[in-house]
């Protein structure tokens, strides 16, 4: 997940916990977040590449981000996070908005947003 300070300084770092939400949305997971939250407060805007298994295709995401560290949102994802891997203690959920999807995979459709 890319993540930029109020005054552009690009931070990325990798991100285990991601899932579609639902069809506006993604849900990411902050275990170990310091620089990207920080970003985030700032800055809510964010990129992130993933791979989707269903259809063997990588697709970058852009968004707006918001930070939840109570109610159901944050309930969901410490819920999934437990039964994944329970040592992890989750600080927050962020919930991204998605603006943009464009297809990240070689060959004809390069760029091309969805």
């Amino acid at each position: 997940m890319a993540t930029a300070s109020k005054d552009g300084l690009p931070n990325v770092v990798p991100m285990t916990f991601v899932k579609v939400y639902d069809d506006e949305h993604l849900l990411i997971v902050d275990n170990f977040m310091e620089k990207s939250k920080d970003n985030l407060i700032n800055n809510p805007y964010v990129a992130i590449c993933v791979w989707s298994m269903e259809d063997k295709q990588a697709y970058q995401i852009k968004g707006k981000a918001a930070i939840h560290t109570s109610g159901q949102i944050f309930d969901e994802a410490v819920a999934w996070v437990k039964r994944e891997m329970p040592v992890l203690q989750p600080k927050s959920a962020v919930l991204i908005e998605i603006t943009n999807i464009y297809v990240c995979q070689p060959g004809d459709n390069l760029g091309k947003e969805l």
